[in-house]
């Protein structure tokens, strides 16, 4: 499963790269209004992280008809190269612009989904990723998680290579259920990263190492019992 990190703030992005193995990077509209710096600026830094980890970047474009997706989504791969994926909503236009975009070499993520069947005329259009929105297709009274996993059974029966790139979540359930499914990729808040890895259980037993370690051998690490 792909990790990436949902955020505009490349401090942040650097720091959770050093701890987890993400494969990139998401944003929105929503998302570069809320950062600290300028617009202009992150897109700089994105690019300079991406050119020296090898890691994805998207970003959504903000036109409303299919020529200004497209017209955007040109100038922003120009920009940031093999790396980016442009990412387009799922509404009339945009479907058009994934086609226009699929002929012209640029890699798509179809984003802001809510149903199967947006997912399926996405992957029919020449989507590389859809992006549902669990969290909200729960809030919604249907199954984030059970959508998704129909996305991916569909898909691999239909044959289609696109991806499903989960989005939106409250919490880690969320997304080991969808590993479980199969799902390829996820875009978590940062806030989520460190839930991922915790657990009650190994925190215990660290505790437990520590002690009697200490307790037999005071200051000393292991490495310092290495043989002379």
């Amino acid at each position: 499963m792909e990790l990436y990190v949902d955020i505009a703030d490349i401090d942040v992005i650097k720091e959770i790269a050093q701890y987890f193995p993400i494969d990139g990077f998401t944003t929105n509209p929503k998302i570069f209004t809320q950062a600290k710096q300028s617009v202009s600026v992150l897109m700089a830094e994105y690019k300079k992280y991406a050119d020296e980890n090898g890691a994805k970047v998207f970003v959504q474009v903000t036109g409303s008809t299919a020529t200004e997706m497209f017209e955007q989504a040109k100038m922003l791969q120009s920009y940031f190269g093999a790396q980016f994926v442009v990412k387009i909503p799922a509404v009339k236009e945009g479907y058009r612009a994934v086609r226009l975009c699929k002929q012209a070499g640029i890699p798509v993520a179809v984003t802001v989904v809510h149903s199967m069947m947006q997912a399926l005329v996405a992957a029919k259009a020449g989507a590389d990723y859809v992006a549902p929105y669990v969290s909200h297709i729960d809030n919604m009274g249907a199954d984030g998680v059970g959508c998704v996993a129909e996305m991916v059974t569909a898909f691999r029966n239909g044959g289609y290579p696109c991806k499903v790139i989960g989005a939106s979540f409250r919490t880690v359930d969320q997304i080991k259920n969808l590993a479980v499914c199969g799902c390829q990729a996820v875009t978590i808040a940062p806030a989520l990263f460190d839930a991922l890895i915790a657990h009650p259980a190994t925190a215990e037993s660290v505790k437990g190492f520590d002690k009697v370690w200490s307790e037999t051998f005071g200051d000393k690490q292991v490495s310092d019992l290495l043989p002379k």
